[in-house]
Parts: structure tokens; C-alpha cells; sequence
């Protein structure tokens, strides 16, 4: 379980380095002109390597817990793998290369509907 973590976090940095070189030139354009192309595209390939590498984290965290769930079959693991499930699509709906593809507005609210849903059901979990 511990090398498919640190694969995954191997995957999501350079996925997350790669992404970001490749989506600058369509998104880049959008980020203000106040500063020098360097300056934001470092800002833009910092902004994308948090966001992807919590996908990836969010990733690890539900293969753990889906683990979990299926060796114990305890509900408490099936909501855990609800929530991080839940957080898991938030993180992809949240990333710059996304809302380019389908065209998504800046200010798009499903990204924190998806937040949402997950604190919901941890309070739920919380108060079992």
C-alpha cells in the first residue's frame, strides 16, 4: 500500500509539472498582465501543482480507505470513502485545465457544491 502512495504522488507531481507547462499558453493568457510571463507562470505552475497534487493525495486517501472498507465492511470506512470521494471530485472540477475544457466560468460554484456535499457527511460522521 505504501509504493502505491508513493507512486501516486510521484504521478502527481509530474503530472501536475506537465499540465501546467501544457495548459499555460490557453489559460495563461486569461491571468493579469501586470507581471512578467515568468513571474506568472511560475505563480500559474504553483497554483496547478497544489491542485493536482491534492487529487493525487485524495486519490491515496480513497484506495486506502476503500481498502479499509472492504477488509472491516464498517460504515465508518464507507462514509470516509463517501467524503474523500466527494472531495476527490471537487479537486478535479477545481482545476484550471478543467474549467478550460468544458468552458466553465471563473467563479463556477460546483467545484464548492462538491465541498459541501463532503463537510456534510463528515458532520454526519462526526455525530454517529
Amino acid at each position: 500500500m505504501k509504493k502505491i502512495v508513493a507512486i501516486l504522488i510521484v504521478a502527481g507531481i509530474l503530472t501536475a509539472i506537465a499540465f501546467s507547462y501544457l495548459s499555460y499558453e490557453k489559460i495563461g493568457k486569461k491571468i493579469e498582465k501586470k507581471e512578467g510571463r515568468r513571474i506568472r507562470m511560475v505563480r500559474y505552475a504553483t497554483y496547478n501543482v497544489i491542485l493536482i497534487m491534492n487529487v493525487f493525495l485524495l486519490l491515496s486517501l480513497l484506495i486506502i480507505y476503500m481498502d479499509s472498507y472492504i477488509k472491516t465492511k464498517s460504515s465508518f470506512m464507507l462514509g470516509l470513502v463517501f467524503f474523500i470521494g466527494t472531495l476527490f471530485i471537487q479537486s478535479l472540477l477545481s482545476l484550471p485545465i478543467i474549467r478550460a475544457l468544458f468552458n466553465f466560468p471563473l467563479l463556477f460554484p460546483l467545484p464548492y457544491l462538491f465541498e459541501l456535499f463532503a463537510l456534510i457527511i463528515l458532520l454526519l460522521l462526526s455525530l454517529e
